[in-house]
């Protein structure tokens, strides 16, 4: 049982680092610069702390449901991120909306393209967008009272423009520079290595506001799912 009267496995203790990403993403981390809680916290202690300074422990729940997909490939740590960013959360006692029609909303403006759902069966609910540069998809699905969400992104198209640049700027580099008179082996690695170094700093920038983009739908979403059939912005229960 939680803190709000909600059913839910054993409470789960967080992190030092956890418990940052939660109030980070719950937007309450400069209310509580020091959290005053015991060691490894659990979502209640968080969510008490909340109350005490008059902000919202639901946000701090939702917040704490949301888990980033982590373990990136060395090829991912070589280019500076990987291609491919999924966020996932379990909550108890929230619903798929009967008019799904804000949520679509919601994802098309974090994820920037006009999408399609793609199933619409009982329990469950898929959305798509396929982009020039981005595959897109969120899915929905009810199991035993907890709501599941995922929501993930592929932006490989992404990365094959900044790759695109930085050949262009190694191509630059060879006429305007002593670069072009190296020899073939030299200009051989150059063409490998440029382009994704140029790229690599804007494609890691490119990858942290696209894992804030999902914590954000994520959480957009949570919170439409938990109001049920009341209309966004009304007051919960």
């Amino acid at each position: 049982m939680t803190g709000d009267g909600r059913s839910g496995p054993p409470a789960r203790r967080f992190a030092d680092h956890e418990v940052a990403a939660i109030l980070r993403r719950a937007s309450i981390r400069e209310a509580l610069p020091g959290f005053p809680s015991p060691h490894d916290p659990t979502v209640d202690d968080l969510m008490a702390a909340a109350v005490e300074v008059g902000l919202d422990p639901g946000e701090v729940r939702r917040a704490a449901a949301v888990e980033v997909r982590r373990g990136a490939t060395l090829v991912d740590r070589a280019l500076g991120a990987p291609d491919h960013r999924e966020v996932s959360a379990r909550l108890a006692g929230a619903r798929i909306p009967a008019d799904p029609w804000e949520v679509v909303r919601r994802a098309e403006e974090a994820l920037g393209g006009r999408g399609r759902v793609v199933e619409g069966a009982p329990g469950r609910f898929v959305w798509r967008s396929d982009g020039v540069g981005s595959r897109n998809r969120l899915t929905l699905a009810e199991r035993d009272g907890v709501l599941e969400l995922t929501v993930s992104t592929d932006r490989a198209g992404y990365y094959v423009g900044l790759w695109f640049v930085g050949l262009l700027a190694w191509a630059g580099l060879s006429m305007t520079t002593p670069l072009g008179t190296l020899p073939l082996l030299g200009k051989v690695l150059g063409f490998l290595v440029t382009p994704p170094l140029v790229a690599r700093p804007f494609w890691a920038a490119a990858d942290r506001r696209a894992r804030e983009r999902l914590e954000r739908l994520a959480l957009d979403v949570l919170r439409i799912a938990e109001a049920g059939d009341a209309a966004p912005g009304d007051p919960e229960g």
